[in-house]
């Protein structure tokens, strides 16, 4: 709806006096009567002259500004085409990581480049009129296009529509900086080899993002001057009325050129709303305007021919029935419910400004439709309309089933892989095994610890394959899992040994958790074999914590304790290298104390 504008209306009111009171001669009175005529002659042509100055300043004024706002739309038109033909060739480069597509992307930008110098120096306190006008000129458009577009940031501060569009304009050039950096990120990691299914949707994930910011932003620009040409429309049209009336007192002459003129600057507001509507209606998205209380479309743009396949006429004649018809089953009863919405109470509340569904078309396929729409209100709050842009998004649904189809073919090798590693090390450790049962001495410990380093790393797989993500460890399960396998293997002591856990839920990825697993073997395989060997029993626990960004393991045991001049940095036994290797690999510290308790603390970065 149009919001009034409020004008300033001026009228000349007729001149009076009356006959002088006093006892004059009558020559007198003649010569005063003359004097007095001669003063409202000259009230009434020095009237005649302000209405005249100022209707043909107000009305060169007003034909600049409203000339500057189609240049203006013209511009974001150019502007707009450029942004959706980068972001176009930024997907292509994605999915083809194709060298051409990201140059082109990078070409389509220069556009917006220049635009964005053109608007810093126009707001800037000394601005460079030939700098703004060679930006401009990077559009490919009229000269005298272009030296409109110079003209609005002068009045930006009496104009608020001006500010409110520059305002606009400032964060459509944030939008396209954010674009950058996808691109950037995009061609990094295009470069490194690094990017894959899930990288690449996250990609487009994040360009679908920026591009629906810069649409929704594109839409506001261009309501904001709409809004803004037909209010300048609306005060000036009042003014020129108010003077119209001024000057009708002086003759009709004066009106007959008021009238001239009125008709001259209706027919260039009609030809400049004539090119901002052919601008609309060549945009590739079908806009509309939807009457809640009739159901039926109050305007429709002739895009939608080329996009639905039916006809103005056809759609103008069944109204919003005739789209709700041929919407897909699946969709219809929740689109019935949101257009009952829209009609209710407290419809902000609830009111979806973006929607998906699927229609059918004319040539009888089913497309995916973008509707993205503005609840129209009455001055009493009341729903009245809809207006909004609908968008075919087929081709980005496909894309989208494409790389979910990948990610999960994916996600069925990576788990297949772990459950055959798996299945693989249970395979050696059976042999280990085997093997153990028939060795003594040295030869038996060296395969048992053999056998559990590889059971560590076999569990670390397994449980990757139950998990959800394939990449990453419940370690509070794998830890519970872990002990009880350990404190069955010293079945003798497993009844005498209480085992204390305070362990997190903390997520690892398998480059973190396969070394801390190991750690996690030797240390409780060394409280077994060396702290509870000549003891009836004890205790021994285990603490798993997060602190902000880094993680603690801590294994402690009340056992015989470290053996005389136990120096860290002096080991040689392959147990306590294998806890420093893994420390290490981890970026991580090692210390070990010993008073009451022999504890083992090992502390590393998660991030």
């Amino acid at each position: 709806m149009r919001r009034p504008v409020s004008g300033t209306h001026s009228a000349v009111e007729p001149v009076t006096w009356s006959r002088n009171q006093w006892s004059l001669p009558r020559m007198a009175d003649g010569k005063k009567e003359r004097v007095r005529g001669g003063r409202s002659i000259f009230t009434v042509t020095l009237v005649l002259v302000v209405i005249t100055l100022f209707w043909i300043a107000a009305t060169h004024f007003g034909l600049s500004v409203l000339s500057a706002f189609r240049a203006y739309t013209v511009a974001e038109s150019r502007w707009t085409n450029a942004q959706k033909q980068a972001v176009g060739h930024l997907l292509r480069y994605i999915v083809e990581q194709q060298p051409e597509s990201y140059a082109r992307f990078t070409e389509r930008l220069e556009l917006h480049a220049a635009f964005q110098t053109s608007r810093r120096t126009l707001l800037s306190d000394t601005p460079d009129r030939d700098l703004a006008r060679r930006g401009f000129q990077t559009a490919d458009l009229h000269p005298k296009d272009i030296e409109l577009l110079l003209l609005p940031a002068r009045f930006r501060a009496i104009i608020p529509y001006i500010g409110r569009a520059f305002e606009i304009w400032r964060e459509g050039d944030d939008r396209i900086s954010d674009l950058r950096r996808v691109a950037q990120d995009a061609q990094s990691a295009v470069e490194d080899r690094r990017i894959d299914a899930e990288l690449t949707l996250e990609f487009l994930h994040r360009i679908e993002a920026v591009d629906q910011s810069l649409t929704d932003l594109q839409t506001s620009f261009n309501a904001t001057i709409t809004e803004g040409a037909q209010a300048i429309q609306t005060v000036f049209l009042r003014l020129l009325v108010a003077a119209g009336a001024g000057l009708i007192v002086t003759g009709y002459a004066v009106t007959s050129f008021i009238f001239r003129k009125t008709t001259e600057l209706t027919r260039e507001i009609a030809a400049s709303e004539s090119k901002f509507r052919r601008v609309l209606e060549h945009s590739r998205d079908v806009v509309y305007e939807l009457d809640l209380e009739s159901g039926a479309y109050d305007y429709m743009s002739p895009a939608v021919k080329s996009v639905l396949g039916y006809t103005l006429e056809e759609i103008q004649a069944g109204g919003l029935n005739f789209i709700i018809d041929r919407m897909h089953p699946e969709d219809r009863k929740r689109m019935e419910k949101e257009i009952l919405e829209a009609k209710g109470v407290d419809v902000e509340q609830h009111f979806t400004k973006e929607t998906e569904y699927r229609v059918r078309t004319g040539w009888g396929e089913y497309i995916w439709i973008n509707n993205r729409r503005m609840l129209v209100q009455d001055t009493d709050g009341q729903p009245v309309a809809i207006v909004g842009a609908v968008r075919d998004i087929t081709a980005q649904k496909e894309h989208e089933a494409l790389i979910h189809k990948s990610l999960d073919e994916n996600r069925t090798l990576l788990a297949e892989i772990h459950h055959r590693v798996k299945n693989n090390l249970a395979v050696v450790t059976s042999l280990l095994s085997l093997q153990k049962n028939k060795a003594t001495g040295e030869s038996y410990d060296i395969l048992h610890d053999a056998e559990s380093r590889i059971s560590s790393i076999a569990m670390i797989h397994e449980k990757l394959y139950q998990s959800d993500s394939f990449a990453e460890v419940n370690m509070k399960e794998y830890i519970a899992e872990f002990v009880r396998g350990i404190a069955r293997a010293y079945a003798p002591l497993e009844a005498s040994v209480v085992i204390k856990q305070n362990v997190e839920a903390i997520h690892l990825d398998m480059t973190r958790a396969v070394p801390l697993g190991l750690i996690l073997n030797e240390l409780l395989n060394n409280a077994y074999k060396h702290g509870f060997a000549h003891a009836d029993g004890g205790e021994l626990t285990i603490n798993f914590e997060r602190h902000d960004d880094t993680v603690v393991l801590r294994v402690s045991d009340n056992g015989s304790g470290l053996p005389a001049g136990f120096n860290l940095d002096d080991t040689r036994t392959l147990g306590m290298t294998l806890v420093q290797t893994l420390t290490s690999q981890l970026r991580g510290t090692l210390e070990v104390t010993q008073n009451d308790l022999t504890t083992f603390q090992i502390e590393f970065p998660i991030v």
